[in-house]
């Protein structure tokens, strides 16, 4: 016998709207407005809602909340690449967000290739997508990017867009790099290094800053965020710089790169050289010795972001640019130890 109060328990009947409406003791209206987010409704109500879609097994009918609100019900996230799995778990956590108040994603890879860039721009000025959270890497910055910011929702997340205001959430890179220097410090390390990420990002910039803060006259080289990087230069402290005891890696598939490199020229992790990364990346404690890292989340990042976007393209379409700063923290593993005696 078919159960009255569920709807969903009729073979053959679709679930509609008004079976929602019902189940919850509002109108018809109301469950619209709690889905489309097109008029405010009480935040109990809203969640009583959006958790009787699933249960009932009711359908949005996009096409319609499309006509009749203006909007895509879509977003994009843009990363660089994929290679790297930090971006992908940005893209995650905005997917994870923009799922709970029923909007899609579209991912894109910039590359660095101003011709992908235009494309999802123009998806923008098209309304195939409502609002953009970009996630810089390394792309070039230009005109395009920042007329765009101007007309259309668009946040930035991990990397801030020097020039162009439009929101950005990001973790606290600078207190990040302190956090490393200090832990060198108090291990006894005097003599150490640091291997930044590429220029002109400021999550470089600034976790290289918060380092030097403690240690004044660290080496200082240039990398790119890549393992490759790391190695180059792992092979020179192994060859040029002997006296070094401590490293900080500005990401963590630096870090990987350094310690494979010296481990190859046998100066040991961390008897020899203490190595401290930034990220805590899924198999950061999979290494051998596993990795002490600044741990961040870029899931957070990405749920932080896509919240914002939303917040503007739903309810605050002409709200002010606005920054959230995320806290890091630092993991303690077995790549660290006290330096050397001299």
């Amino acid at each position: 016998m078919a159960d009255e109060r569920n709807p969903a328990m009729h073979p053959g009947k679709p679930v509609s709207i008004r079976d929602v409406a019902k189940r919850a003791g509002v109108s018809v209206t109301t469950v619209s407005h709690a889905l489309s987010g097109k008029r405010p409704v009480a935040k109990e109500t809203v969640e009583r809602i959006r958790a009787l879609v699933p249960e009932l097994g009711y359908v949005p009918y996009f096409a319609a909340r499309t006509l009749q609100s203006g909007r895509s019900f879509m977003i994009g996230v843009v990363v660089p690449d994929l290679s790297n799995p930090f971006f992908g778990a940005v893209a995650t956590g905005v997917e994870d967000l923009a799922h709970s108040r029923e909007y899609g994603v579209t991912l894109f890879t910039s590359r660095s290739d101003p011709r992908r860039e235009k494309r999802f721009f123009n998806m923008l000025r098209s309304g195939t997508i409502d609002g953009l959270v970009y996630n810089a890497g390394d792309a070039p910055w230009d005109d395009m990017l920042a007329t765009i910011a101007t007309q259309f929702p668009v946040v930035a997340v991990d990397e801030e867009i020097t020039g162009i205001d439009c929101p950005v959430v990001t973790s606290d890179h600078r207190e990040g790099g302190r956090l490393a220097a200090e832990h060198l410090r108090e291990l006894g390390h005097r003599q150490v290094a640091v291997v930044t990420g590429p220029p002109g990002l400021t999550s470089s910039t600034l976790r290289a800053a918060g380092f030097t803060e403690i240690f004044h006259d660290a080496v200082v080289r240039e990398g790119d965020y890549t393992e490759a990087a790391g190695a180059a230069f792992g092979r020179e402290l192994a060859v040029e710089r002997p006296e070094v005891t401590g490293v900080f890696a500005a990401n963590d598939l630096m870090a990987f790169g350094v310690i494979a490199e010296l481990d190859r020229a046998g100066r040991s992790v961390p008897s020899d050289v203490s190595v401290v990364g930034f990220d805590d990346l899924d198999f950061a404690h999979r290494i051998t010795p596993p990795l002490t890292t600044v741990r961040q989340s870029p899931i957070d990042l990405g749920r932080e972001a896509a919240a914002l976007l939303l917040d503007r393209v739903i309810d605050q379409p002409d709200a002010g640019a606005s920054r959230r700063r995320l806290a890091v923290e630092l993991v303690v593993r077995s790549s660290t130890g006290a330096a050397r005696p001299r």
